[in-house]
């Protein structure tokens, strides 16, 4: 599951995700979820055309073509 936590650095607001292999998440982009930094799907019930940004993380590792 994933977890976060966020901390203050210089004055700003850092958020950190940590994923599980093959987890995938969406983040919010329209600062309005209740339940920030993960999307709820607030952005459907604002006005603009922003919405999540998914993200997963890969089962496997990539691997670097030529590498093989």
């Amino acid at each position: 599951m994933a977890t976060h936590e966020t901390i203050e650095r210089n004055g700003k607001l850092r958020t950190t995700i940590k994923l599980e292999p093959g987890e995938r998440v969406a983040l919010c982009r329209c600062m309005h979820s209740k339940n920030f930094p993960f999307c709820d799907g607030t952005h459907n019930k604002v006005e603009g055309s922003t919405g999540p940004v998914i993200v997963e993380a890969l089962r496997e590792p990539v691997s670097e073509s030529g590498s093989e």
